[in-house]
């Protein structure tokens, strides 16, 4: 995945939001109102993997798997256009589908 500042809009079946996400060297750190994420993406780009540990620091917030204040989101994904494309789920919701769009943003 290439470096870079990206714009992320995700959403599960219960709430959908956005954030900030920064990739360097296969390392992963982002965030939004109510959470931040650090973790690592691997593979090429027309099979990307991403392991992210997400913790909330916003106790006035919800993440958008409901009520979870620290858990570990695995990904797939791939380049779609100028930016990426990624689904998965959560260990501690894995009933509930995760989708995540990442355009890179302009600076």
């Amino acid at each position: 995945m290439k470096n870079g500042l990206y714009i992320v809009n995700f959403r599960t079946p219960l709430d959908e939001a956005s954030g900030v996400v920064v990739v360097q060297d296969e390392t992963v750190y982002g965030g939004d109102s109510g959470m931040y994420y650090v973790g690592s993406v691997s593979g090429d780009e027309t099979a990307l993997q991403v392991r992210l540990y997400v913790r909330q620091h916003n106790p006035v917030t919800q993440s958008v798997f409901g009520d979870y204040t620290d858990f570990e989101l695995k990904l797939k994904g791939s380049r779609k256009g100028d930016g990426y494309l990624f689904e998965g789920r959560a260990d501690a919701a894995p009933s509930l589908r995760f989708e995540a769009r990442l355009n890179p943003a302009e600076v």
